[in-house]
């Protein structure tokens, strides 16, 4: 998606300064975007009920409704939002609790134009579909990572093949955007088909996943062009953190590098 296209944006904040402030950043960087505002917890829940909506900056601390009790509500209900939580109080707590009900980032007030051209960058960014190719020998395997891919926040088109060979007849049809391809491989190992993809697909970007310790095939996959080493399992959490790198987006705070996963 680009920003260019028109977009449904709600601000939802009991201050009117920051809603014309916040309007005034949106008219700037996507002009043709819609905007909607509320200025209490209750209409503002009552706006995403009603219509359809892109992108939510949601006050914590409103009149009748918490930004974290309408983020619950809606949560509670199954809407998936791409929501900015925002509040002059930035801790530790509040943030973690807007992560664990979907908020997409944390706001600290005041923020400038460029923070907000950026969490919309990563918006249109997570919105525009991937073309994702599983490459795994295990049939159940597959399967678990399916799922953990089609619970990130990036919007996936998944498909997956048994080996490397039939990853390399895939790629004379289709051009996926990113391939997880498992190293323990009959045939053709990981290393040895991300060459064979590399030299058919060099846009493609590969993330090699093992069960096993992989840290004495750092310099093989760096020469394989792969970007980076996950072992399993992995959670969505870690695909999203990996993808953010891979586009160079700006980590959300609930994004942090872990232990699965290796950077080469």
């Amino acid at each position: 998606m680009s920003l260019e296209q028109s977009l449904r944006i709600l601000i939802a904040d009991d201050s009117t300064v920051l809603r014309m402030k916040l309007r005034e950043f949106l008219n700037e960087i996507v002009p043709n975007a819609e905007i909607v505002e509320a200025d209490n917890g209750n209409t503002a829940l009552k706006a995403i009920v009603d219509n359809p909506i892109d992108v939510v900056f949601l006050d914590i601390n409103m009149p009748e409704l918490s930004g974290l009790h309408a983020l619950h509500l809606l949560k509670k209900k199954g809407d998936s939002l791409f929501v900015v939580l925002m509040s002059t109080d930035a801790n530790e707590v509040l943030i973690k609790a807007g992560n664990e009900l979907g908020s997409y980032d944390f706001l600290k007030k005041p923020f400038n134009a460029d923070r907000v051209r950026t969490i919309l960058r990563a918006y249109a960014n997570l919105s525009d579909r991937k073309k994702v190719l599983i490459v795994d020998d295990s049939a159940t395997v597959r399967k678990i990572i399916y799922r953990v891919l089609a619970n990130c926040r990036f919007d996936m088109l998944i498909s997956e093949v048994d080996s490397g060979k039939e990853a390399l007849t895939l790629l004379k049809g289709t051009q996926p955007d990113i391939i997880f391809l498992d190293y323990h491989m009959p045939d053709l190992n990981g290393v040895e088909s991300a060459h064979y993809i590399r030299a058919q697909s060099p846009a493609v970007k590969i993330v090699m996943i093992s069960s096993k310790d992989m840290s004495g095939q750092h310099d093989a996959c760096r020469s394989a062009g792969i970007y980076c080493l996950v072992k399993k399992p992995f959670f969505p959490k870690e695909v999203d953190f990996i993808l953010h790198r891979l586009y160079g987006l700006n980590m959300p705070q609930s994004l942090e590098l872990t232990p699965n996963v290796t950077l080469l």
